[in-house]
């Protein structure tokens, strides 16, 4: 969170006028607003410059809270709330300051569900239904989730033959989903899907599961907070004590 406030003396380095100080709360908190308004439209702008097909909710995560007279600061956040799925505000965090990144939603489900093994995360694989945003669909997951389920209730006393037979009905729904722990061969630690293809049964990658994602720090919102505050604070400050002194009630009054 950013918060912008402003002391003008030490912004102009100058003494004001009776009638200017008389003013500059109210011209403190209409310059304040202002450029906290124009560090939260620079947010929004960078969202997709710096990401790949950022979600809605993810456009709509820079927020900022108006100053008042009360209050004589504003404060320039990201939505830490969300009524489904991450909040904006967590899954940003590494992407501001760097570092591992934050469990997903539905990794924690995968965990949960002992699919993916403690201390792991997902990145996506050939197989996987990314949507228009580049995420594995929450219906992609749940059906992982259901066949490794009934993968370990089914199998537990199942014979070879009662396998095969389940196998292919359900290939011919379109796939099994089978999940791997450690290395199998040549196959990865992740979930996989059986299919059918010109020459035969085979496998395709769905997930994998990595040690941990790293991101560098590349959402810069302290530096663009920061440029905007140099750059227009004191314009809006000068051009709202201009305006507050121009009409004010205490003009003419000694």
């Amino acid at each position: 969170m950013i918060k912008t406030e402003v002391d003008p003396g030490d912004v102009f380095g100058r003494a004001f006028t009776e009638l200017e100080q008389k003013n500059l709360l109210f011209a403190t908190v209409q310059a304040v607003n202002a450029t906290a308004f124009a560090t939260r439209e620079r947010w929004a702008e960078l969202m997709p410059r710096v990401f790949d097909r950022p979600t809605a909710l993810t456009l709509r995560a820079p927020l900022y809270r108006k100053a008042t007279k009360q209050r004589p600061y504003a404060e320039v956040f990201l939505r830490d709330e969300a009524h489904k799925g991450t909040p904006p505000a967590k899954y940003l965090l590494a992407q501001v300051g760097g570092g591992a990144r934050r469990m997903k939603r539905s990794e924690a489900a995968l965990r949960a569900a002992g699919v993916l093994p403690a201390g792991m995360l997902t990145v996506p694989g050939r197989g996987a239904q990314l949507d228009a945003f580049g995420n594995v669909p929450g219906k992609q997951v749940t059906a992982i989730l259901s066949a490794v389920r009934a993968q370990r209730d089914q199998y537990q006393n199942a014979t070879d033959a009662s396998r095969g037979r389940r196998r292919a009905k359900k290939k011919r729904r379109g796939g099994e989903y089978f999940a791997l722990s450690s290395p199998r061969g040549k196959l990865k630690p992740g979930v996989y899907e059986r299919i059918d293809t010109g020459f035969g049964s085979g496998v395709r990658s769905v997930l994998f599961f990595v040690a941990s994602v790293t991101y560098r720090p590349r959402y810069d919102v302290f530096g663009a907070a920061q440029r905007i505050y140099n750059e227009q604070l004191p314009f809006h400050f000068t051009r709202e004590l201009d305006k507050a002194v121009a009409t004010s009630k205490f003009r003419g009054k000694g």
